[in-house]
């Protein structure tokens, strides 16, 4: 998002763009981890493991506990577990891949935390575009689309440049960019709306798995309630707000047992502020402390987003009877990402996908594959 007018953003807009001319087999982040090298699991809730949605394996981070004996009752009940069994969810976005967020790269990736950066591909001749977004992927990091040119949705007040012919143009091509430049994500997934445009909604609900909005201020997003997955709420950043503030909302979340997407903008110390900044060390503070909350899960968006999605769909379906056994079938939501899983229990019996029993975790859940479309539940 960037603001529908405001003189000091375009003109820096300008200045920047005229003075400058999956995930994959990348290893997931883990409580430190690095480039090229297989990631740790991770800590405090925060995601480790390998590649998220390519060559690599993505695997959810382990909630806290431990020592829940397998159920042993009548075979039933299939119910999916709440954000991955961890009490609620945070997810950290910065939008229009702005100079800032560039020149900050370092110390946000220093917390090990997975964020999303929704990046502006009108914008890419700006130094170090290329390299810090390839890098943020081999970090583990998701990439976004937030269009080429950050149009409104009826393509006026545009802050990079002219607009394409269509808004679809807009979306498509950001995402091409997305594909072709950062390959180990493999696609683009999920988006979020220059201004916060609802008018990006219906575009962005066939191309995505979900879309990010601006409304609804400190809004928090439910396990289970209706909240549109193409118009998803965010607590946005204000100008100055600090890490006591961020934490607070945080904690917020935690209590409520919801989803709490933040969203950045500037990043000070910096030359080029654009809109509402923020220090790093408010928000690399506050990223720190959602790390330290061990039964609160810090991931980008996709991540949670397929999460929260499955859960949904799972609580949608109605088993088929074979015999003794039940057996769910379901088919995954458009452009969802590969290699995702869900956490269930049930009151008892044995759980199977591809005729393999599944092993039980004794944080309290079975781990399905949601790739497999097929669940069996056998007394």
């Amino acid at each position: 998002m960037l603001p529908r007018m405001h003189g000091r953003f375009l003109i820096v807009a300008t200045t920047c763009a005229t003075g400058l001319g999956c995930w994959g087999g990348s290893d997931r982040l883990g409580s430190t981890g690095t480039a090229g090298t297989a990631g740790t699991a991770g800590t405090a809730g925060s995601s480790g493991g390998a590649g998220a949605s390519g060559g690599g394996a993505w695997h959810l981070p382990t909630p806290p506990g431990g020592g829940v004996p397998k159920p042993s009752g009548t075979a039933g009940n299939l119910t999916a577990l709440d954000w991955a069994g961890f009490k609620a969810a945070v997810s950290w976005t910065f939008d229009d891949s702005q100079p800032s967020q560039i020149e900050h790269y370092a110390e946000l990736q220093a917390v090990g935390v997975p964020v999303t950066f929704y990046i502006s591909t009108g914008n890419s001749g700006a130094a170090s575009y290329d390299a810090t977004w390839s890098q943020a992927v081999a970090d583990g990091h998701e990439i976004g689309n937030h269009s080429v040119h950050h149009c409104h949705a009826d393509l006026t007040g545009c802050s990079f440049g002219s607009p394409l012919a269509t808004l679809a143009d807009e979306v498509e091509q950001a995402s091409s960019y997305i594909a072709t430049h950062y390959p180990q994500q493999g696609a683009a997934w999920t988006a979020a709306s220059p201004f916060g445009d609802t008018g990006y909604d219906a575009t962005d609900g066939t191309r995505f798995l979900i879309n990010r909005g601006v409304g609804g201020g400190g809004s928090m997003i439910g396990a289970n309630d209706a909240t549109d997955p193409f118009n998803l709420p965010i607590h946005l950043a204000a100008e100055g707000e600090t890490a006591a503030s961020f934490n607070s909302a945080s904690d917020g979340a935690r209590t409520a047992g919801k989803w709490l997407i933040f969203l950045i903008h500037s990043i000070t110390p910096t030359t080029a502020t654009w809109y509402n900044p923020v220090a790093i060390s408010d928000v690399t503070g506050a990223m720190s402390h959602d790390k330290s909350l061990a039964d609160v899960w810090t991931d980008s968006v996709v991540h949670v987003a397929a999460y929260w999605r499955a859960q949904k769909m799972l609580k949608g379906l109605t088993p088929a009877t074979s015999g003794n056994d039940q057996v769910w079938t379901w088919t995954l939501p458009t452009h969802f990402p590969p290699g995702q899983s869900l956490r269930v229990k049930v009151d008892g019996g044995t759980l199977t996908q591809g005729g393999a029993p599944l092993p039980w975790d004794d944080h309290g859940y079975y781990e399905i594959a949601l790739d497999a479309g097929t669940l069996t539940l056998s007394p």
